[in-house]
């Protein structure tokens, strides 16, 4: 199609903006939680050989080496794309060392999401797990809408369960998980975080 002067007019293209991608960094008053890097894989190595943090994670192997670092950061970024977890690195501000792991693993109707994190024993008891763990709800509720978030937890994980419950979640009955470290499968409390969510309800 020509103009009556004889030109051919200009093209134009609509682009139809999609959703905003969430953000990969995520900063609170002592943390930055960020996407895992491929040189994340040695400090992780060296936080997760540890027998006293893997024995309360599902799917962690043991011994941990940086060959298993590598395939989970390798993992993340993929799954991350994908749309389908959105894990981070805790690192402390003041020094950028990292601290340990956070994120939420979605399901595939995008309401309902699964909660999980682990502290190298180096830094437990300092009060970054609550400190990152409200930082990742309000993005799962805020930044992806999710309507649910869950945890699951060993029974006599007594640390974990006290993070759970200051952060709101509750108990909503039990679930069987195969832990791979222990080579069994164990029946662990199921807990619930909703919409909307306030920061320090108690069960």
């Amino acid at each position: 199609m020509r103009t009556s002067d004889g030109r051919v007019p200009a093209m134009t293209v609509a682009v139809q903006a999609g959703p905003p991608a969430p953000p990969q960094r995520i900063e609170t008053a002592r943390l930055i939680l960020r996407c895992h890097r491929p040189d994340d894989a040695p400090a992780l190595a060296r936080l997760l050989d540890n027998w006293n943090v893997v024995k309360w994670l599902a799917e962690v192997p043991f011994p941990y080496g940086p060959q298993d670092a590598a395939a989970w950061i390798e993992q993340a970024v993929r799954r991350w794309a994908e749309g389908k977890e959105f894990q981070f690195v805790m690192v402390r501000a003041a020094d950028e060392r990292i601290v340990g792991h956070i994120g939420l693993r979605c399901d595939p109707g995008g309401e309902v999401s699964e909660f999980g994190y682990w502290l190298g024993q180096p830094y437990w008891g300092a009060g970054y797990a609550a400190e990152a763990g409200a930082a990742v709800l309000a993005f799962g509720f805020e930044e992806l809408e999710v309507r649910r978030i869950l945890a699951i937890c060993l029974p006599n994980n007594t640390r974990s369960l006290a993070v759970l419950h200051r952060l709101g979640f509750r108990t909503i009955g039990r679930r069987r998980q195969h832990f791979v470290t222990r080579g069994q499968s164990c029946e662990a409390p199921l807990l619930a975080v909703e919409r909307p969510w306030t920061l320090g309800e108690r069960e």
